[in-house]
C-alpha cells in the first residue's frame, strides 16, 4: 500500500493529464480518507466552519464541488446539512461518497470554465482541496458561479503556490473588479499537510465569496 507522499507525487508528475489523474483517484479512493485524515490537513474543518458562518440554513442546497470521496460533506451532514449534491470526474471517489448515503446526487463531471450540469441556483457551493493545477483551472471560478443563486456564497481552499502562480490571484481580482462577487472572508494561512516530510512547507487558505 503506498502512502500518502507517493500519492502526491504521483499526482503531481500526472502534470494535469485528466485522464491520467482520473485514473489514479480512482485507484486512491480506497485509502484516501484514512491517508487524508491521518495527514492532519485541517482545510475540511475550516471549510466546514465557513460554511457554517455563512450558511446558516440547514436546508439550503449545497453542490460539494470535487468532492472526492465525501470528507467534507460527510462532516457537513454531521452537523445539520441534508441538501447535498456532490461533484467529481473520478468514479472510484465517487464510489466511496455513494456507500456514505449523504448526497442526493452525485455528478461525475470536473470544474471548469463551465460545468455541463442541469442544476443550478445552488445557495452554496463548497470546492476544498479541488481548485489547483491540473485539477481545476483559474477558470473554474467562473463555472461555479454559474452554478450559484445570486447572493449565494462560494467557499473554497487554495494553495499558495496555486494563488501566486497559477493565476488564481488574478482571476480572484478580475472577479472582484467585473462586481460578479464580494469578498466575505479568508482564514489565516495554515500548513496543508503538518505531518508530512516532503510538504510540510505547503501552505493553504480557505475564501469565501459571496455572488452579487
Amino acid at each position: 500500500m503506498e502512502d500518502l507522499e507517493t500519492w502526491l507525487q504521483r499526482v503531481y508528475q500526472a502534470g494535469g493529464d485528466r485522464q491520467r489523474l482520473d485514473a489514479l483517484y480512482d485507484e486512491w479512493a480506497d485509502d484516501y480518507d484514512r491517508q487524508i485524515w491521518a495527514s492532519g490537513n485541517p482545510y475540511i474543518a475550516i471549510a466546514a466552519g465557513f460554511v457554517g458562518r455563512h450558511v446558516p440554513d440547514f436546508d439550503a442546497r449545497i453542490l460539494d464541488a470535487g468532492c472526492g470521496t465525501g470528507n467534507m460533506a460527510q462532516i457537513l451532514h454531521q452537523i445539520g446539512y441534508r441538501n447535498l449534491d456532490g461533484l467529481d470526474p473520478s468514479q472510484g471517489m465517487l464510489a466511496i461518497a455513494q456507500r456514505k448515503k449523504i448526497y442526493q446526487h452525485l455528478y461525475p463531471f470536473s470544474l471548469g470554465a463551465k460545468v455541463d450540469l442541469d442544476e443550478s441556483g445552488y445557495d452554496a457551493v463548497v470546492a476544498a482541496g479541488v481548485l489547483t493545477h491540473g485539477h481545476a483551472p483559474p477558470e473554474s471560478l467562473e463555472g461555479i458561479l454559474g452554478l450559484v443563486a445570486s447572493g449565494g456564497v462560494v467557499i473554497f481552499s487554495l494553495s499558495s503556490p496555486a494563488y501566486e502562480e497559477y493565476g488564481f490571484k488574478e482571476k480572484i481580482a478580475a472577479l472582484e473588479t467585473a462586481g460578479a462577487w464580494d469578498k466575505l472572508g479568508q482564514s489565516l494561512l495554515f500548513p496543508t499537510y503538518p505531518f508530512s516530510e516532503l510538504e510540510s512547507a505547503l501552505r493553504h487558505w480557505v475564501m469565501a465569496y459571496q455572488k452579487a
